[in-house]
């Protein structure tokens, strides 16, 4: 009756000591599960032009020429989980859109002829990106692993122009709209350190190049973090990341080109298993 009555607690033994196993053949830096949900801050830069046989090859910046806001917050959202000890997948995105109007009016007394002229032009961009990587990490030591990674990033950027003007009776508008997307191939090289099971640091370089096709350009992106987590399951993490895209879109008409950097802070709420 004994014996009987100790297999239950045996097996309970039994299941404690491989669920620690299966958590101690994650190394330090890493989660066997990680989900960041939070908010990307950046400076925006955006410049973009178009050139053709009826199109003037100047370039547009949306900030200083339309005042279009340079700060934008932006969700993000990254989703990490390990499918072996020593290899993993990721998702992450985030979008970016926004729209502006500025107006101009005024009057002009030239040679004895009163003018009333009203002017606008009114801008937007917007831009997807989402990426999915898988992983494979090397660790070396205790508190560093090393990772390089291999993936696809989808990206799909719009930009539309429109403008007016009217001087008394008389009155001329235009509008422009260029859309274009592309998926492309994405190298990734990684880097995290635990200080503790509870304070970590990671650095992330992600290049993508798309040399062919109708939309061409490279995003090459950078990040530099901290996480910590008071709890055992749920953190914060702060970071900085800048993002450099480059896309040129060739058409039979014409040839598009969108310059857009983002670079600034970002910050989370973790989730981890």
């Amino acid at each position: 009756m004994r014996s009987t009555g100790g297999k239950p607690w045996l097996a309970g033994l039994a299941l404690c000591a491989l669920a620690r196993a299966a958590k101690a053949d994650v190394p330090m830096p890493l989660d066997r599960f990680n989900l960041s949900l939070g908010e990307f801050y950046p400076t925006v830069d955006a410049t973009v032009s178009a050139a053709g046989p009826r199109i003037a090859g100047t370039d547009i910046n949306f900030e200083r020429d339309l005042n279009l806001d340079t700060h934008r917050t932006l969700p993000s959202l990254h989703l990490e989980f390990l499918v072996l000890d020593s290899q993993g997948f990721e998702i992450s995105g985030y979008q970016y859109s926004k729209n502006k109007r500025a107006s101009l009016a005024r009057s002009i007394d030239f040679e004895g002829t009163h003018y009333d002229i009203n002017a606008f032009v009114q801008a937007g961009l917007r831009l997807y990106t989402y990426s999915a990587t898988w992983r494979w990490w090397i660790n070396p030591d205790v508190h560093d692993v090393f990772g390089f990674g291999l993936g696809g990033v989808y990206y799909d950027v719009k930009g539309t122009i429109e403008g007016g003007i009217s001087v008394n009776t008389e009155s001329a508008s235009a509008h422009g709209a260029a859309e274009a997307s592309a998926t492309a191939p994405a190298l990734t090289l990684d880097w995290r350190h635990a200080f503790s099971h509870d304070l970590r640091a990671y650095l992330d370089f992600v290049g993508v190049r798309k040399p062919s096709g109708s939309l061409t350009g490279h995003l090459l992106n950078a990040t530099l973090g901290a996480e910590w987590y008071p709890f055992d399951n749920f953190g914060v993490a702060l970071e900085y990341s800048s993002n450099d895209l480059d896309l040129k879109a060739q058409r039979d008409e014409w040839t598009g080109r969108a310059s857009i950097h983002f670079r600034g802070p970002a910050a989370f709420l973790r989730v981890r298993f």
